[in-house]
């Protein structure tokens, strides 16, 4: 159900998404942190690529990457971005089907959510795989949804829509609908997901990506208040480097480093 639901929404993600200026600015925020913990020593697994914008751009700084992703319609994407990149290679996989593509890699990204449409089991399965297969100083980047941002809190406050303003508070998922697909998405603080990669990593950092700049479904009003995002993107860059704003932004990054 999960990838059906990507694979209707394919063609129409980098448009609501990744080339919009809410999506730009996030990615920015999300760029700054990622790009210099790469080399051309690392070996990149990306879980969830979507349509390969990141990938394609990661690929400029490292060995090779591998992006997967569970819809084979974003894969399809994917591909006709490729062009002349080598060290890029497209896969249509299950985050709960890696095995030897964990265990051949030292650095796991994940970006925009990827990890939140696992069940914390999965999360789990997931986080005591890593643990077991990867070598000591492998890096995990991982850029989640967290569970109190204040824009979603207040966007549907003052639509009277209380469900959807605590809907991330939910511990049994929330049913998201993408163009009509419906699919299940987990919400996790940074405390929740360091517990679920307690064993064998080490958080080096933890810090909010939009706590400012609002989520995606909001571009459609702020699109052309250039001026305004300009001024939410300066905020981001002060705020977001407080610890306590970290679960109040519609996303927030966590680097974690094998340790053992």
């Amino acid at each position: 159900m999960q990838a059906a639901s990507f694979d209707n929404y394919a063609q129409q993600y980098d448009a609501h998404f990744t080339f919009s200026p809410v999506g730009l600015l996030q990615r920015q925020g999300v760029y700054k942190h990622l790009l210099p913990l790469l080399s051309k020593d690392t070996s990149v697994l990306e879980i969830n690529c979507g349509t390969g914008y990141d990938a394609i751009e990661i690929a400029k700084y490292v060995k090779n990457i591998l992006a997967t992703d569970a819809s084979a319609m974003m894969i399809e994407q994917c591909i006709a971005r490729k062009a002349e990149t080598k060290n890029v290679v497209f896969k249509v996989d299950l985050i709960q089907d890696l095995q030897d593509e964990i265990k051949n890699s030292n650095f796991i990204f994940s970006n925009f959510g990827g990890l939140n449409c696992l069940s914390p089991q999965d999360l789990k399965e997931f986080a005591k795989k890593c643990n077991t297969l990867l070598k000591k100083d492998a890096d995990l980047f991982f850029v989640i949804m967290g569970r109190k941002c204040i824009w979603e809190r207040l966007y549907f406050m003052i639509k009277g829509d209380q469900k959807k303003a605590t809907r991330r508070k939910s511990l049994e998922g929330v049913n998201t609908i993408i163009d009509g697909s419906e699919f299940k998405t987990w919400y996790y603080s940074p405390k929740e997901m360091q517990f679920f990669f307690t064993e064998g990593f080490k958080a080096q950092h933890i810090s909010g990506v939009g706590l400012f700049v609002p989520p995606s479904y909001l571009n459609p009003f702020f699109s052309k208040k250039k001026l305004l995002l300009k001024l939410f993107s300066a905020l981001d860059k002060v705020f977001c480097n407080f610890k306590w704003t970290t679960n109040y932004a519609d996303h927030y990054i966590i680097h974690l480093k094998k340790i053992s």
